[in-house]
C-alpha cells in the first residue's frame, strides 16, 4: 500500500489547475553555464514548476537520511538529497584543499555564493514580472536585477585577462530571464577566472598625484559580494510587492543554488582537478531531474 505521501503527490498534478502561459517560471539555464551548474539548474526549474505540496511538508528539510541511500520518491526529500550531495562535494573539495587556498580565492567563492543566491532568488519568477514597475519612478525588476549583474564587472585595472570580446553586462537586455544570465554569467566567469590565480596584494597604476595606491584584490571582491546581497533584499521587496509567491519548492530551489555556489567557489583556482569528481554527482542530478517531470 502506498503511503500517505506517495498518494498526496499523486493526486496533486489532478488537483492542480494549469498555470497560463505567463504565469509559467522563467526558464533559468543558459547555455553560459558549465556542466554542474547547467544541470543544477535544470533540476531546480524543474523543481520550481511544482505545484505546492501542504505545510507538513517543510519539515522534510530537516530530514536526517544519509545521503549516500536510495533515491527517495518524495520530489521535496529528493530536493533535500541533492542539496546534500551538492553539500558534500563542497565539503571533499575544502578538504582536499587545506591549506591551499588563497584569500583572493576564500573571497572568490563568497562572490560565487552570493551570485548564485541571486539566481536562485529569481528561480520561479515568470517571465511577466521581469518589467513589474512598483511606481512612477520606480526601477522595474529586470533593471534591478540587470543593475545587479552590472556591479560585478570589474574594472580593467583589477583584472588583466578578462577577454574584451565578453558581453557587457549593463547593457539592457529585453529578453527572458535565461538571455539576461547568460550574459552576467559570461562577464562574471571572466572576473572570477581573471582573478582566480592572482596574487593577494596587486596594485592600482598610479594616480593623478603620482603616487600608486596598493589595493587589496579580496577586499574588492568582498564589496561586490555585498554588491549583490544588497540587491537581493530590493529584489525581494520589489516581488513581494508585484504579488509574487515563492512556493516551498521554490525556496527548496534557491536553497539549492547557494550550496552550488558553496561547490563552485571550493573549486575556484583547481577547476580541472575537479571535474572528474563533479561527474557522477552531474548524471545522478540529471537523472532526478527526469525524475521529477512526472510530478508536473
Amino acid at each position: 500500500m502506498l503511503d500517505r505521501t506517495q498518494q498526496h503527490f499523486e493526486r496533486l498534478p489532478l488537483m492542480a489547475a494549469t498555470p497560463r502561459t505567463a504565469d509559467r517560471p522563467c526558464r533559468i539555464t543558459n547555455d553560459a553555464m558549465k556542466p554542474l551548474a547547467h544541470t543544477v539548474a535544470r533540476f531546480c526549474g524543474t523543481l520550481a514548476r511544482l505545484p505546492d505540496g501542504d505545510g507538513s511538508k517543510a519539515q522534510l528539510v530537516a530530514c536526517r537520511r544519509s545521503a549516500f541511500q536510495v533515491m527517495p520518491s518524495d520530489p521535496y526529500e529528493q530536493a533535500v538529497h541533492v542539496r546534500r550531495r551538492l553539500a558534500h562535494l563542497a565539503a571533499g573539495i575544502d578538504e582536499a584543499r587545506a591549506g591551499t587556498i588563497t584569500n583572493t580565492q576564500r573571497s572568490l567563492r563568497q562572490l560565487q555564493h552570493a551570485y548564485r543566491s541571486l539566481q536562485g532568488l529569481m528561480i520561479g519568477v515568470p517571465d511577466r514580472l521581469l518589467n513589474f514597475e512598483p511606481g512612477s519612478g520606480r526601477c522595474t525588476i529586470r533593471h534591478v536585477l540587470q543593475r545587479a549583474l552590472a556591479g560585478t564587472a570589474m574594472p580593467a585595472c583589477f583584472v588583466q585577462h578578462i577577454s574584451s570580446t565578453a558581453p557587457c553586462a549593463c547593457r539592457s537586455c529585453p529578453g527572458t530571464l535565461s538571455a539576461i544570465f547568460e550574459i552576467g554569467e559570461h562577464v562574471y566567469r571572466a572576473v572570477v577566472e581573471g582573478l582566480r590565480d592572482a596574487p593577494d596584494l596587486s596594485f592600482e597604476p598610479g594616480t593623478t598625484r603620482g603616487g600608486s595606491l596598493s589595493l587589496i584584490i579580496h577586499a574588492r571582491v568582498d564589496r561586490l559580494s555585498r554588491h549583490l546581497l544588497d540587491h537581493q533584499v530590493e529584489l525581494r521587496r520589489l516581488l513581494k510587492s508585484a504579488g509574487h509567491r515563492r512556493t516551498l519548492s521554490m525556496r527548496l530551489a534557491h536553497r539549492i543554488f547557494m550550496v552550488l555556489g558553496d561547490a563552485e567557489g571550493a573549486m575556484i583556482g583547481a577547476e580541472s582537478r575537479f571535474e572528474g569528481t563533479c561527474q557522477p554527482l552531474i548524471d545522478l542530478i540529471a537523472a532526478r531531474t527526469d525524475e521529477l517531470a512526472r510530478y508536473r
